[in-house]
């Protein structure tokens, strides 16, 4: 830091001197007031250390002449005449602290110390912000590795057609923030974006929610409801977990998606649909098509335009983004960063619930922080032992740490393996086997 000292007394000025440069730090000295603000016109400074008692002008008035803290310099005030009136006011004005001279042993450098450390986080923010400015995609989705780049670009190429999508990923990777993204960026955008969770509700319900229903179609219709594909009118019409639908409700659904019209439950009128449709899994529809739980014809009338989300393990390099996202989100000005090492901690977990998992973290995390810098004791317990033992499925520390390894130059090489391979050191035969080993696929697949 380049630190301004502001002292009368020449003993106290070359002592605080001595102990900032033995710290590493930049010093000037002044012996007012004035000197002082003719020295901050010229000099980029990073703390202002004065003493309150000047004669021309005193600590306090040159404390209300700068903007301190973000905007400005932080300060620190010292003074041998102490009150707590005078403190309190120095505080309340923006002062980072308040010393009592004669300093008590390590008072002053403990002071120091701790502001240069914030000085860092607040660094440190400003960088994640940056980060995180850069990384948001389509839709305000954050990502910048070369897994989410793949996702905005199939969501730009057909956010203008109006075919169905068929969006699938791990649950709690955003498919629905997909969903949104596409039709936001199509010629819809200004009418409806009705969506429907297929594996919340039971599939006499799931029925009624999609198609509707008149007065007297089973027990307790005492009125007319349209349905959310009425609903949806000309905009987009969302289904996600759309491999939980029943066999019966699958062909209904279909015969509805072909033919443009469907009947609400114990109607004869027919309703048409112009609207498009969007569906989202986290299931293999393709595995289910094969076992026969999922009706093969709904699968490629959906699988017009497929969308795959990656996990959030096979693109790491977006969790930093993501944390300053949610701490942003959720935290507003509370918190003012997360500690670099930590940021590190979290980025070496493999999040089985994903963005989902890694928000509800984050929250966590706020609501336990008792200052405003979320630190690794903040983590919730269970998942400082997950990070302590190493992976709960049985994975040492070790095979994590080559694990991120594998990911992180997966997605450097852009999911090409043979490039992979080279930049790793290792055979491509090598390569695929360790894949295989740690349930990973390239993030452009």
């Amino acid at each position: 830091m380049t630190v301004l000292v502001v002292d009368d007394d020449a003993v106290v000025a070359e002592y605080c001197r001595g102990i900032l440069s033995e710290a590493g730090h930049s010093v000037l000295v002044v012996t007012s007031g004035k000197d002082a603000l003719a020295a901050l016109d010229g000099h980029e400074i990073d703390v202002v250390l004065s003493d309150v008692r000047m004669p021309d002008m005193n600590g306090v008035d040159l404390l209300r002449s700068i903007s301190p803290g973000n905007t400005g310099p932080d300060v620190v005030l010292m003074t041998g005449f102490a009150s707590i009136s005078s403190a309190v006011e120095a505080i309340r004005l923006g002062a980072y602290d308040y010393l009592v001279k004669p300093f008590v042993p390590g008072q002053f450098e403990a002071t120091i110390q701790r502001l240069a450390e914030l000085r860092a986080l607040r660094t440190e923010n400003l960088v994640l912000r940056l980060q995180l400015d850069s990384a948001r995609g389509i839709g305000g989705m954050i990502g910048g590795s070369p897994a989410m780049l793949g996702v905005f670009k199939a969501v730009s190429r057909i956010a203008g057609k109006r075919q169905p999508v068929l969006i699938s990923g791990e649950t709690g990777t955003g498919k629905e923030l997909v969903a949104r993204a596409i039709h936001d960026q199509g010629p819809d955008k200004d009418r409806p974006f009705v969506a429907v969770d297929c594996g919340a509700l039971s599939p006499e319900i799931v029925e009624s929610e999609i198609f509707g229903h008149v007065r007297g179609a089973f027990t307790g219709a005492i009125g007319d409801r349209p349905g959310l594909l009425a609903s949806a009118a000309h905009g987009t019409f969302f289904l996600d977990e759309v491999g939980e639908l029943s066999l019966a409700l699958q062909a209904k659904f279909f015969r509805a998606l072909q033919e443009r019209e469907f009947r609400p439950l114990g109607s004869d009128a027919v309703r048409r649909f112009e609207g498009r449709v969007i569906a989202a899994t986290s299931r293999d529809l393709e595995a289910a098509v094969k076992a026969g739980s999922f009706r093969p014809e709904l699968f490629f009338r959906l699988c017009v335009h497929p969308v795959h989300v990656p996990p959030l393990r096979a693109r790491t390099s977006d969790i930093p983004a993501l944390i300053r996202h949610f701490i942003h989100k959720h935290g507003g000005d509370d918190v003012l960063a997360i500690a670099p090492h930590t940021v590190n901690e979290l980025a070496a977990y493999h999040w089985p619930g994903n963005v989902r998992e890694l928000e509800n973290c984050i929250l966590s995390m706020l609501a336990s922080c008792e200052g405003r810098v979320l630190d690794t004791g903040d983590i919730p317990p269970s998942l400082r032992m997950a990070l302590r033992d190493g992976h709960p499925d049985g994975r040492s520390p070790l095979q994590n740490a080559e694990r991120t390894t594998i990911v992180a130059a997966l997605e450097e090489a852009g999911g090409n393996i043979a490039e992979t391979a080279r930049r790793l050191g290792i055979s491509k035969a090598t390569l695929y086997r360790k894949m295989g080993a740690y349930a990973l696929t390239p993030p452009n697949r």
